[in-house]
Order: C-alpha cells, then sequence, then structure tokens
C-alpha cells in the first residue's frame, strides 16, 4: 500500500534531511537514503552518498526535469561544474 505524506509531515522530513546534511558538512549535491515515517515525518538514515550515480534513471535528474522550467542535464553539469569553480577561486 502506497501511502502520500501530510504537508506537515513532509516538512519535517525535509528539515531532518537538512539537519542531517549540515551535521555530515555536505556540500553540492549528495543522495541521503532514508526511511520515513509519512504519518509523523519521521526519518531513519540508512546512508548518504556523495557521489550518486549519474544515470539517466537518477532521481537526481528526474528532479531537475520536473523544476519549472526543466533543468536539462547538460545545464545542470554545467551549473555543477561552475559552482565548484567558483568555489575553488
Amino acid at each position: 500500500m502506497f501511502a502520500f505524506c501530510s504537508e506537515d509531515a513532509l516538512q519535517r522530513c525535509k528539515k531532518s534531511i537538512e539537519t542531517m546534511a549540515n551535521a555530515l558538512g555536505l556540500e553540492g549535491f549528495s543522495r541521503i537514503d532514508a526511511f520515513v515515517n509519512v504519518r509523523s515525518g519521521e526519518v531513519l538514515l540508512i546512508e548518504v552518498n556523495t557521489v550518486p550515480g549519474m544515470t539517466p534513471s537518477t532521481v537526481l535528474i528526474h528532479q531537475a526535469l520536473a523544476e519549472e522550467p526543466p533543468v536539462y542535464p547538460r545545464r545542470f553539469f554545467r551549473t555543477l561544474l561552475d559552482l565548484v569553480f567558483a568555489r575553488a577561486k
């Protein structure tokens, strides 16, 4: 059975993930795998992938394409590289 998160639970989940990412010092992009209680928004961290796979089925690519307007892979990666180079200066 698939259950949808309430907006409140979703916001609590997002805040927990953000707190975890900040505590781990993550920058740029990564993938945090977790279980989420759809009623409470409680998050159980499974693992952090600092270099997630980059294939056409990668969730990160799908998320970028779901933006309005869509962020296509070429622009997405160009933006990442620009951020890295700017930070290195």
